[in-house]
């Protein structure tokens, strides 16, 4: 627990005790430590049947034990619970020896950020004097039968008194549930997500469990407070004292400034402090407040450490005496709001960091993919769309260049990872992949084992897919068959050839190693002809890949999709843009697209793999 978290939970006056999922003690409260005799230090990290055994009289069928199925179904269920009232045998405290003392108690759930069961706190109330007057009315009650006429005044004294305990018990029990209350809300305050939610739970939740009428959460936001005011205190509360600055004289504005408190106990003392708060009195019908600072620790130095947020304003219909405990329990409250707001803001920061992250991350990505290339006779696009889950930069990228003899290469890769090591990674791969690609007139196959060698002489250590493409001109056949494909495949989804006819083909081969896993893997070259009007689509898996469908759903999927839209008349601008249209929203991975058309009208090509 958090120091602020343990002076609330210390200033409880009733005894309480907190459980982890696997019902260990882990903290006690010192009302819990007085209560059964034995220390804090001694209690934590037991199991809470280790330290309390169950006495055999207790236990249900088969050996079961009622208060760890209690227990047991809070952390199933994530709801409150009443474990039954169970006997033990517990030091007494004025004299050491065991005796029979019975416990009376209440169980809740504490949950994390996700919803799950964290830990249970449990409030105890001892009921043994309970049982025992209980006993002795009873054989009261039985000797006033046979001295019903003596008894008369002695049963009018036990009868007030009596009366005295039960006002004093329910006076008690009203405090208990207060402060029970009031850890609930605590206990919500630190889930809270924004300002607006603190609010929320400070109307519905402390306010009532302080008796207080209204309340705001003030945030220091530079020179000025912004006040999040509840409706209880009326509109024009909300329309005057949503934003003060920071030097106003306020309570609000000067708690926040200073670190402060400000106790007003009644409508005299309101007044008096002038500077409009009578007009405040007047328009909040109330007339005590009480203002605290909202302040948490960072980092430096000791005397450096203390930062005010802001403040926490209660008001109240009804004056006010600010008892010492009751001080302690608002500033224990008060902490607790601290804590969480700090919380809030960090999570505001981080969220606005992550964005600014994520655009440049997705600018760096773009500007490691190549402009498309121009060639005579052929049409190249290129496409880029982050995932839409996470929007983070990745190991996607494709490339396109003519080599000095005049071919035309295609590159789309992946990889494997989303963080900014595989995309500086994938920088070096695709400068290596072109620079190869351009030097050494090797065929498709070659260039992929001469960088396989590279990767592995330099230690790039990332596996990568990569599908790479020549495309070359044929002019000794002439005609339409004036260009021929080849291509090698390391571990990527296969290209899809779009027939002028609008017939599709996967242009599918023997499966091969991804890049960098194993540099003396064999790699194949695969052929086939281009016929004008044919349209080749390279990808990366985040077009076709889905986690609740299989790769081969995902490749049918893309080649009855991209033959109808090719049918519709479609250029290769306009196919990438439709296609990426369709997985909009539901791509869980970085999507790249190449496409390249071959101008002109003609018949369907012929393939061939070598």
């Amino acid at each position: 627990m958090q120091p602020d978290d343990l002076r609330l939970f210390d200033a409880l006056p009733t005894p309480h005790l907190l459980l982890d999922a696997d019902l260990v003690v882990v903290q006690v409260n010192p009302a819990y430590a007085r209560l059964v005799g034995v220390s804090a230090g001694e209690l934590a990290g037991r199991h809470v049947l280790e330290a309390f055994p169950p006495r055999p009289a207790v236990l249900g069928r088969g050996g079961a034990q009622r208060l760890q199925r209690c227990l047991e179904h809070v952390l199933a269920t994530g709801a409150p619970e009443v474990p039954p009232g169970e006997p033990y045998a517990v030091a007494d405290p004025r004299d050491g020896r065991a005796a029979e003392r019975r416990w009376s108690s209440l169980a809740v759930p504490v949950l994390d950020e996700s919803g799950d069961v964290e830990l249970i706190l449990q409030r105890v109330e001892e009921t043994t004097e309970h049982v025992h007057d209980r006993r002795a009315r009873r054989r009261r009650h039985r000797a006033e039968e046979r001295w019903r006429t003596r008894a008369m005044v002695a049963e009018s004294e036990v009868l007030a008194r009596v009366r005295e305990a039960r006002a004093a018990r329910e006076a008690e029990r009203a405090r208990a549930r207060e402060l029970a209350a009031l850890a609930d809300a605590a206990v919500r305050v630190a889930a809270a997500e924004d300002v607006d939610e603190l609010t929320d739970v400070l109307v519905n939740r402390a306010l009532a469990a302080l008796g207080a009428q209204g309340g705001a959460v003030a945030v220091r936001e530079g020179d000025v407070v912004r006040l999040s005011i509840t409706a209880s205190l009326g509109d024009r509360i909300q329309v005057l004292y949503s934003t003060l600055p920071l030097d106003s004289p306020l309570p609000a504005a000067v708690s926040a400034a200073t670190g402060r408190r400000i106790l007003l106990r009644d409508r005299a003392q309101t007044v008096a402090y002038g500077h409009g708060a009578e007009e405040i009195v007047v328009n909040s019908g109330c007339q005590a407040w009480a203002c605290l600072p909202l302040t948490t620790t960072g980092p430096g130095p000791a005397a450096a450490r203390s930062v005010v947020l802001g403040s926490l304003l209660i008001g109240w219909s009804r004056a006010q005496a600010f008892t010492p405990a009751e001080l302690d329990v608002l500033d224990a409250f008060a902490a607790q709001c601290a804590q969480a707001l700090a919380r809030i803001r960090a999570r505001e920061a981080q969220r606005v960091q992550a964005e600014q992250t994520a655009q440049l991350a997705q600018a760096l990505q773009r500007a490691l993919l190549s402009e498309p290339v121009h060639a005579e006779g052929l049409d190249v696009v290129t496409r880029y769309r982050p995932a839409a889950q996470h929007a983070r930069v990745g190991g996607d990228w494709c490339d396109s260049f003519v080599t000095p003899r005049g071919d035309t290469t295609l590159v789309v890769g992946d990889v494997c990872g989303h963080d900014r090591e595989a995309a500086a990674t994938m920088g070096q791969v695709r400068s290596m992949l072109r620079a190869l690609a351009y030097t050494v007139g090797e065929p498709p196959a070659g260039v992929l084992r001469l960088l396989d060698a590279a990767l592995r002489g330099l230690v790039v250590q990332a596996p990568a897919s990569a599908v790479v493409v020549s495309v070359e001109r044929d002019a000794s056949r002439g005609g339409p068959w004036a260009h021929r494909l080849r291509w090698s495949n390391a571990g990527h989804p296969p290209p899809l050839l779009i027939h002028p006819d609008g017939r599709t083909e996967l242009l599918r081969s023997e499966a091969e190693l991804l890049l960098g896993v194993d540099a003396d893997t064999p790699r194949s070259d695969h052929e086939a002809d281009l016929a004008p009007g044919a349209t080749l689509l390279l990808y990366t898996d985040g077009l076709v890949e889905r986690r609740d469908s299989d790769l081969d759903a995902g490749l049918a999927w893309l080649a009855r999709t991209a033959g109808a839209l090719t049918d519709a008349g479609l250029g290769p601008a306009a196919l990438c843009d439709a296609l990426l249209e369709q997985v909009a929203g539901t791509a869980e991975d970085d999507v790249v697209l190449l496409a390249l058309r071959v101008r002109g009208a003609g018949p369907a090509l012929t393939t061939r793999s070598g």
